[in-house]
């Protein structure tokens, strides 16, 4: 899969670039790694790493949005609890709260866990629209896919050249060999991209909130 940070929010973040009224950064950021925390979770339970519920329609539908909106609290309030009032001086805001849209003289107690209902909409809607960002560019950069999980197991939905083995590599965490294979140069592509496209987006903002 395309590197879970900062990959997937890179390569979902020109919509918010483009659209920030519609879309709010932070949580689209973490609905990118929402299926990814979904298996992390399960993964932790089982002893080992891999695709399951979160990456399917029905993780999609049911459990992307509360938990992306629970992690971005989660993260919102670590930072202004924690990161924010150790911060003495600023030139400028920081990527996370350009992203989360925080005040640059905002305080700790400033912060709200849960989103106001004017927000709600708003910031589930980022969540799940980054949570689909992340099944897709794994869909087209993996050689099985359990979308259809559990109602039915499709694992093969691209033809045999696709997953044709050059090799393999062993990884810890991983139940299986990491195989080397043409689905293997669009992980590359889109994992380096996306990390591009981050930096170069929230570089961009950066320099603008300054120039406000």
């Amino acid at each position: 899969m395309p590197w879970g940070f900062p990959s997937h929010q890179g390569l979902i973040l020109p919509l918010w670039a483009r659209w920030p009224r519609a879309f709010q950064g932070l949580a689209l950021c973490v609905g990118a790694g929402v299926p990814d925390i979904i298996d992390g979770a399960i993964g932790i339970t089982r002893g080992r790493l891999g695709q399951g519920i979160g990456h399917s329609l029905i993780g999609l539908a049911a459990l992307s949005v509360p938990v992306g909106v629970l992690a971005t609290g989660l993260i919102r309030g670590f930072w202004h609890r924690y990161v924010l009032p150790r911060q003495k001086t600023r030139s400028g805001p920081s990527w996370f709260e350009l992203l989360d849209e925080t005040p640059q003289r905002s305080s700790a107690a400033s912060w709200r866990f849960w989103p106001p209902r004017k927000d709600l909409a708003r910031q589930s809607l980022s969540v799940f629209v980054g949570a689909v960002s992340h099944v897709f560019f794994d869909f087209i950069s993996h050689a099985t896919f359990g979308l259809l999980r559990p109602w039915r197991e499709v694992p093969n939905w691209f033809p045999a050249w696709w997953r044709h083995r050059w090799g393999s590599i062993d990884l810890l965490v991983y139940e299986n060999p990491y195989p080397i294979a043409p689905h293997t140069l669009v992980w590359f592509v889109l994992s380096v991209g996306g990390a591009v496209l981050y930096v170069r987006i929230m570089r961009r903002q950066q320099r603008a909130a300054r120039a406000r």
